[in-house]
């Protein structure tokens, strides 16, 4: 595992009991960024690849001050690349999984077979990149409604 692991700078990865634990590994904010994306998408795939992994386990979120400083700067091909690209891919790489995939609802975590909720009660989820203004790619928010 400790070979695997230099390859994803945005992922920490622990195996434990055939369980591969994926989760962001990103201080301060500790949520989804176009590195991150692609991390999880080589982190899923050599998941499928390996034998002795029976399962994941996804911690994720998106880092909504990064897409905001995006759209404010209104670079175009960026957030297009962002929002119809690099999140779609990211958002469907659990789906392509083969392995059985849960995640722990703490953030923008899409697609997954399984979601444990905290005990925490009131529960709202929710589509919060739309209440600063990003734009939303269709395949990930149909992922969610579903």
């Amino acid at each position: 595992m400790a070979a695997l692991q230099q390859h994803w700078k945005n992922l920490s990865v622990s195996l434990a009991d055939a369980i591969l634990t994926i989760s962001m590994n990103r201080p301060k904010v500790n949520a989804m960024s176009f590195g991150l994306l692609t991390d999880l998408e080589q982190a899923f795939d050599h998941a499928s690849k390996i034998d002795h992994i029976k399962g994941v386990h996804l911690r994720s979120g998106l880092g909504l001050s990064d897409m905001h400083e995006r759209c404010v700067k209104r670079h175009r091909p960026t957030i297009d690349k962002f929002v119809f690209d690099t999140i779609s891919r990211g958002a469907t790489v659990p789906l392509c999984c083969s392995k059985p995939v849960a995640c722990s609802l703490d953030g923008h975590t899409l697609a997954c077979d399984y979601i444990a909720i905290g005990t925490r009660k009131p529960f709202r989820i929710s589509v919060t990149e739309l209440a600063v203004g990003v734009p939303f790619p269709t395949i990930p928010f149909e992922i969610m409604r579903h």
